[in-house]
C-alpha cells in the first residue's frame, strides 16, 4: 500500500513538470503589465462603490454594475490599410466593438489598401465609415478646398454608405485655419483635427462651447471641428515600438476620463479618441504591434468599456454642447 501511494504521487509530480514544461515560453512582457494594470483598474473600481472583485460582480448592486460599465472610449482608424480589415476587425469582433474608418476614397483598392467590397462590409456590419481627403488641406486653393471636402462626401454616399458625419483632416493641421473649418462644415457635423488624450464634450469652454466662433467672431481654439484625437502611432515611435510602455499609456489615456465623467450617475463629460492606422508588426511610422492592439482591446473589454463611434455623437445648437446618442448613455448636456 505504502509503494503504490508513493507511486501516485511521483505519477502525478511528474505530471506537474511537464505542464510546468509545456506552458509557452513566449507570453511577453506586456501580457505581465496587463495582469497588474487590470488589477488595479479593478482596484480604482472601489472608488465608485464597487467592490473590486470580479467574482463578487453578482452581488453588487445596481450603481455599483452601471458604475463599473459606464466607461466610453471611440476607435478611429486612419488611410484604409488592408490590416484594419485583415487583422483589427477579427479582434474587434472579438468583443463585439465597432470601429469609426476613415475612407480616403483615392487610396481605395491601391497598394496595401482595403476595397470597396471590405469598406461596405465593415459598414453592413455595423462599423462607422467617415470621410478623409488625401491633401494637406491648408495648403489648397478655396476652389479645390471645396472640391475635396465635398467629393469626399459624395463618394461614400454613391457607394451606399449613408449619412457619414465626420471629417478627419490629414495631420489634424487645421485647428487655426477658418477657411478649413468653414468648408468642412458645409458638409459634416464635426471634423476631427489635432491631437489631445481627451474629447470634451463641452470643448473645454462654458461660455461658448463647442461653437466655431466666440462672441467676438474669433475662431474658437476647441470647437466641433477641431476634435482631438489620441495618436497612437505618435507613442509608438516615442516609445520606440516598446509594447509594455505603449500599453501603460494606453490604459493612462483611456482612463484620464474618470477626473471629468460622473461614473456613478452615469454622465459622461469626456471620452478619449484613440487613433489607429495600420495592424501590423512591421514597425513603420503607421504601425501598431498586433499582439498590443489585442491586449489593449481585451483591456477595454475587461474593464467594462462602451466602445462607441463617432456616429454616436450628436452636436445640440442650444447650447453648442456634444453628446452622446448611444442608447442608454447619458450627456450633462443631454440634446433633450
Amino acid at each position: 500500500m505504502v509503494l503504490h501511494l508513493l507511486s501516485i504521487r511521483i505519477i502525478s509530480f511528474i505530471l506537474m513538470i511537464g505542464m510546468v514544461i509545456s506552458t509557452p515560453s513566449h507570453i511577453s512582457l506586456i501580457h505581465t503589465t496587463y495582469a497588474k494594470k487590470n488589477k488595479s483598474a479593478n482596484n480604482n473600481v472601489n472608488n465608485y462603490g464597487g467592490s473590486g472583485d470580479n467574482n463578487n460582480i453578482a452581488n453588487q448592486d445596481q450603481s455599483n454594475i452601471a458604475a463599473i460599465n459606464n466607461k466610453v472610449v471611440i476607435l478611429t482608424f486612419g488611410d484604409i490599410h488592408k490590416s484594419q480589415y485583415m487583422t483589427a476587425k477579427p479582434i474587434l469582433d472579438q468583443y463585439g466593438f465597432k470601429g469609426s474608418f476613415f475612407v480616403t476614397c483615392d487610396m481605395v483598392g491601391k497598394d496595401s489598401q482595403m476595397d470597396w467590397q471590405e469598406i461596405v462590409t465593415l459598414y453592413h456590419e455595423g462599423h462607422d465609415i467617415e470621410a478623409k481627403s488625401a491633401d494637406d488641406l491648408i495648403k489648397l486653393p478655396a476652389d479645390q478646398l471645396n472640391f475635396q471636402v465635398s467629393q469626399s462626401k459624395q463618394c461614400l454616399l454613391d457607394h451606399g454608405i449613408n449619412n457619414p458625419s465626420t471629417f478627419a483632416v490629414p495631420q489634424g493641421n487645421a485647428v487655426d485655419n477658418s477657411t478649413v473649418i468653414e468648408s468642412i462644415a458645409r458638409y459634416f457635423d464635426f471634423a476631427i483635427n489635432g491631437f489631445s488624450p481627451l474629447m470634451r464634450l463641452d470643448c473645454n469652454n462654458d461660455h461658448t462651447g463647442c461653437a466655431i466662433y466666440s462672441d467676438n467672431g474669433q475662431l474658437t481654439n476647441l470647437n466641433r471641428y477641431s476634435i482631438r484625437e489620441w495618436s497612437h502611432n505618435a507613442n509608438d515611435k516615442k516609445y520606440d515600438y516598446n509594447s509594455s510602455a505603449i500599453f501603460n499609456k494606453f490604459i493612462d489615456v483611456v482612463d484620464s476620463q474618470f477626473k471629468f465623467n460622473d461614473n456613478k450617475n452615469g454622465i459622461i463629460n469626456a471620452i478619449p479618441l484613440i487613433a489607429y492606422h495600420s495592424i501590423d508588426n512591421d514597425r513603420t511610422s503607421s504601425s501598431t504591434d498586433i499582439d498590443l492592439f489585442a491586449a489593449e482591446m481585451k483591456y477595454l473589454n475587461d474593464n467594462g468599456f462602451k466602445v462607441l463611434t463617432m456616429h454616436d455623437i450628436g452636436y445640440d445648437p442650444n447650447n453648442n454642447h456634444l453628446y452622446v446618442k448611444a442608447p442608454n448613455s447619458q450627456s450633462i448636456y443631454p440634446a433633450f
